[in-house]
């Protein structure tokens, strides 16, 4: 996992490693991103021009929790007291 922070004066867009669709960094914006294994030319042209900086980083854990009800097989079952 890459921490890419764009210093650039406009927005620049990345392709995480996975993604189906690429993500818009407007400037002074940062994420953390999956990067292909090899280098990506262009990251390293805008690294290299100081409009982007890239750093190795720890992911760390998701801060949303998952609002989704459990997934059971089956229809629900109502508990004792409730009607069928």
């Amino acid at each position: 996992m890459m921490r890419v922070t764009n210093h650039a004066a406009g927005p620049r867009l990345v392709w995480p490693k996975g993604a189906r669709a690429p993500r818009l960094l407007v400037p002074g914006e940062s994420a953390i991103l999956a990067l292909p294994d090899r280098p990506d030319p262009c990251l390293a042209a805008w690294a290299a021009a100081g409009e982007v900086r890239i750093e190795a980083a720890e992911p760390s854990p998701d801060p949303r929790p998952d609002l989704r009800p459990e997934r059971r097989r089956g229809r629900e079952r109502p508990t004792s007291g409730e009607e069928a």
